[in-house]
């Protein structure tokens, strides 16, 4: 009878397998471009909008592929005071004129650019006040429905919502919906539209939308950068380091850590996860497995000594 447990724990151990690897990365190979504090998975164009905040990446708006090549260019001739965060949601690139350092600007404001398959193109526009006086923010997500949160830093740092309809004749006043982790540096909605994926420079925290109830937290290098953005399959994240590397990283609560980005020439396949929120890590799993097959062991030694 033991020798029949012995073995089909075993067994059972050999059939888990390994654990899934993380989405691959990729190093940015775009002149100019240096550290991203923003970047959107277009996944209509199967590619990566990304800016680093300067006129270079908002005058000309730029676009890689997976593995980091240049993909796209549209130039416009918007004139945005201080770009930290762009996001995507149904067909549409948002980007977020939301840095106020100073906490000094009346309203930011979040632009749409009209047209991404042309060298040029026109915009929305909408202006964004806050309801207690400027704030600085870095972040920026816009749900699957097209609405918009900014998550902004410094004292009281909170997450605030836009009305659901937005003028471009007015300002548009926000609402505060909750409170935010401090420096959080970027945002982005998962594809199941539930949840929300906050950045600092050292942690991902996994919110949920509705109730913003933390659901999971992982640790990210301590390398330093900004920008996080879904993956093309939206499977995983995807991380813009200090430099120009993005490392490819799966949902907090996943059963895998970042993955390191790989050369310029190789290819990034994306993998996901079986479970997004199983919270047993392979590593774990293989500890319990073992501290039963040691116990099992045991008793079959005091089963034969008796």
């Amino acid at each position: 009878m033991l020798q029949t447990v012995v073995c089909a724990l075993a067994a059972w151990t050999l059939a888990a397998g390994p654990a899934v690897a993380a989405p691959q990365g990729f190093s940015i190979q775009v002149s100019g471009v240096s550290a991203p504090v923003g970047m959107a998975a277009d996944t209509d164009g199967n590619c990566y909008w990304v800016t680093d905040g300067s006129s270079r990446t908002t005058r000309t708006l730029v676009a890689v592929d997976a593995q980091g090549r240049r993909s796209k260019e549209v130039s416009w001739q918007a004139m945005p005071t201080n770009v930290q965060a762009l996001a995507w949601s149904d067909s549409s690139l948002f980007v977020g004129d939301i840095g106020d350092p100073t906490a000094s600007r009346k309203s930011i404001q979040v632009l749409s650019p009209q047209a991404l398959d042309g060298s040029a193109t026109s915009w929305r526009a909408w202006d964004l006040v806050y309801p207690d006086g400027p704030h600085d923010a870095d972040a920026m997500a816009v749900s699957g429905r097209g609405n918009i949160y900014i998550v902004t830093r410094g004292d009281s740092p909170a997450i605030y919502r836009a009305p659901t309809e937005l003028s471009r004749d007015s300002d548009n006043t926000l609402v505060r919906v909750a409170s935010a982790p401090a420096d959080v540096t970027d945002a982005v909605f998962l594809s199941d539209g539930k949840r929300i994926a906050l950045r600092t420079r050292d942690q991902v925290t996994l919110v949920d939308a509705y109730t913003w109830k933390t659901l999971a937290t992982a640790p990210v290098s301590p390398s330093g950068g900004d920008a996080i953005s879904s993956t093309l399959s939206g499977d995983g994240l995807q991380l813009a380091g200090s430099s120009t590397t993005v490392t490819g990283m799966s949902l907090p609560g996943g059963s895998t850590s970042a993955t390191p980005t790989p050369s310029a020439s190789a290819a990034a396949p994306a993998h996901s996860d079986d479970d997004d929120t199983a919270g047993i890590r392979w590593g774990t799993l293989i500890t319990l497995v073992a501290s039963v097959l040691l116990a099992v062991a045991a008793a079959v030694v005091v089963y034969r000594a008796k």
